[in-house]
């Protein structure tokens, strides 16, 4: 009932500002490559940095093809989130993170569901990304989409994420769709001792954190518990309690061989309103999700090695109360029972091997069983079930000493998707030295989540009139084509690297709500899946580092794109269905005695919600961290300061939350 009901989702659009903002943008972009062309010819004595101290500063991407590369080698635009950039940022949420990355929009359902979209944003489950965990995919099988709050992860966890901008089905499979996301947690190794952490603040924000890792014989360890908690939106019940644990150990076997395990659990106690339908009363809802996964790794050479890989997530969602009384049926109170449990098991086994000096290669297979229980959405206290299996290969082949090939494809074969394939190949070529020019093209599906594939949702009515939502007929996997233009470049001695990329995306077969007129509904309709609507989106994306040393660093990120669409009725709900433009900033700098200072800045043009129409202004939002790191009797103590949406912006986000200027205040002790 109100999980599925249709929501208003936010579709951005420029109006009155769009010739001010198109009008910065391009004196940006035109001030970044003048900067850099004039950066090129500075003088030797004024670097600060070697090329070669630049060009180890570097990042190695290690999920965009299942192949360690350097950027300019990858397949597919990268950006590398990392450990600095995560603390600068202030964010407490991980979903906030993404809006460090181009073309990507953060927004909220409530005080607990964030909505995260790249290019579009449809509504809080974020369906046609794919998101990782240390390689264990997080997506609900139920429902679609990931649910963040509920992840057993803490922030503090996170070393860096690796957020690959378009379609990767040929390494990740299905709903590796319009972007994937690598959330790469720290080795055991790199967190000895005990870290306590508290983060306090407005909208009765309170977090508590400790972790602890040690070692014993070939074993490294590390244990993180968390509390948080805060009160939601103002005139919203959707506060919010959540408690984690996570565990991870990693063993070195022998030489060659090493074992990672990690578990974890979640709970949540959280609010639930009537925003999105009168018949929910304010009441609590609980959840809970655990998962465990292992990895064993051997490495028979430099350029050799294969892991097999086994992980379980489970996601519980204890929601049911009664109706406030509805007038239409005498006074009559509804009970609603919308508990859903999800299990997902997956196994998987890799093999990297280079076979010849020009040419590197991974491939594997794998299975997975999706199960669900949820009567009131499917009409059955029976499992709900999803089975597939998946065969996977990426290859990197030096055409010449200048030109390498990178191809991948995957075959899928699964009960709601059928059979399909997804093939990739791009060309890298190095145009001089630091300098890459990248050509793509891919295919990529999304699979029907379960409930999309049998939905059967009734209203606790007598039969026959209690029909919300029923199964219409099988519905095929969305598919998109991507091409892609790209260059990555590295000025070392302006301690500045670039990436630009020029996309055209065709989506089809885009799975949306319709209703029809339905003898067995209450008023006589009732809703069902189909592949109703298709989208082309187009656009530029530019990305900038600039990093002299000395503490100073410098982000920037712009997207710039347009849209068209039409659905099966004719009209263009897609049409406005991302922001025009795009623009983040994140400034870092190291003062003296241990003092940091950072700024982000983000924007995104106005805003338009598909199922209303209504317009939201463009969003401007500030937040500034000040911290500083004092040492004790050899133990590290951080103070920090946040503040959020500094200037106090309108930051409406769904159901008009406004996002006001907030703050919080943390301290972090590490005894070692």
């Amino acid at each position: 009932m109100c999980i599925f009901r249709p929501r208003s989702r936010i579709l951005p659009r420029d109006s009155a500002g769009h010739g001010m903002i198109e009008g910065v943008t391009s004196s940006l972009t035109a001030f970044v490559i003048a900067s850099l062309g004039s950066f090129a010819h500075a003088a030797d004595n004024d670097v600060l940095l070697s090329e070669e101290a630049f060009l180890d500063e570097l990042p190695i991407i290690l999920s965009a093809s299942r192949l360690p590369q350097s950027p300019s080698n990858a397949p597919i635009a990268t950006t590398i989130i990392d450990r600095e950039m995560i603390v600068a940022s202030g964010f407490t949420e991980i979903p906030d993170l993404l809006r460090l990355a181009p073309g990507f929009i953060v927004n909220y359902e409530n005080g607990y569901n964030q909505a995260v979209g790249y290019h579009v944003l449809s509504d809080e489950f974020s369906r046609q990304m794919q998101v990782l965990v240390d390689g264990r995919s997080v997506y609900e099988p139920s429902l679609g989409g990931v649910s963040w709050t509920d992840l057993p992860l803490a922030i503090d966890d996170i070393e860096r994420i690796e957020v690959m901008r378009g379609p990767n089905a040929s390494s990740y499979g299905a709903n590796a769709f319009t972007a994937i996301i690598n959330i790469i947690t720290r080795q055991a190794v790199l967190d000895r001792g005990l870290m306590l952490k508290s983060n306090v603040g407005s909208d009765g924000l309170t977090e508590g954190y400790m972790r602890y890792g040690g070692a014993y014989e070939n074993l490294d360890y590390r244990v993180t518990t968390a509390y948080r908690k805060n009160n939601g939106f103002d005139e919203r019940f959707d506060d919010m309690q959540v408690k984690l644990i996570t565990v991870r150990g990693d063993f070195q076997i022998g030489l060659d061989d090493t074992l990672m395990v990690q578990l974890g659990h979640n709970s949540g106690t959280k609010g639930d309103d009537d925003a999105f339908d009168e018949l929910v009363p304010d009441h609590k809802k609980q959840t809970y999700s655990q998962f465990q996964q292992i990895k064993l790794t051997h490495t028979l050479s430099a350029d050799q090695e294969f892991s097999v890989q086994f992980y379980h997530n489970q996601n519980k969602n204890i929601n049911d109360f009664n109706s406030p009384p509805v007038p239409a049926l005498g006074g009559l109170q509804l009970y609603f029972d919308e508990r859903v449990t999800a299990d997902r098991w997956d196994i998987e086994f890799q093999n990297i091997l280079k076979p010849a000096d020009p040419l590197r290669l991974v491939w594997g297979f794998g299975a997975r069983k999706d199960e669900v229980v949820g009567p009131t959405f499917f009409n059955t206290t029976d499992h709900v079930a999803n089975r597939s299996w998946r065969v996977f290969s990426n290859t990197e082949y030096y055409l010449s000493d200048k030109t390498l090939l990178n191809a991948g494809v995957v075959y899928e074969d699964s009960d709601t998707g059928g059979r399909n394939i997804s093939p990739r190949a791009s060309l890298n070529h190095h145009l001089y030295k630091n300098h890459t020019l990248r050509v793509s093209i891919s295919r990529a599906y999304r699979d029907p989540f379960v409930f999309e594939e049998s939905p059967d949702y009734r209203f606790p009515l007598p039969a026959p009139n209690n029909a919300l939502l029923f199964d219409a007929g099988n519905i095929d996997s969305e598919r998109i084509t991507s091409r892609e233009i790209g260059y990555v470049g590295n000025f070392p001695r302006a301690h500045t690297s670039l990436d630009i990329r020029y996309f055209h995306e065709d989506l089809d077969k885009l799975i949306t709500l319709n209703k029809t007129v339905f003898a067995q509904g209450v008023d006589g309709t009732a809703l069902f899946f189909n592949n109703r609507n298709s989208a082309r989106i187009k656009g530029i994306e530019l990305s900038a580092r600039y990093r002299p040393g000395n503490g100073n660093r410098f982000n920037i990120s712009y997207t710039h794109q347009d849209i068209d669409s039409t659905d099966s009725s004719g009209s263009s709900n897609y049409a406005d269905a991302g922001p025009t433009n795009m623009l983040n900033i994140l400034a870092i700098h190291d003062f003296p005695n241990g003092y940091t200072a950072s700024a982000g800045f983000y924007y995104l043009s106005s805003m338009k919600e598909l199922s209303t129409n209504d317009v939201r202004p463009a969003q401007y939002r500030t937040d500034v961290r000040l911290a500083r790191t004092v040492s004790i009797t050899g133990q590290n103590i951080t103070f920090a300061v946040v503040v959020q949406n500094l200037f106090d912006k309108d930051e409406e986000t769904r159901l008009r939350n406004n996002f006001d200027r907030r703050a919080y205040g943390s301290v972090t002790l590490n005894f070692k």
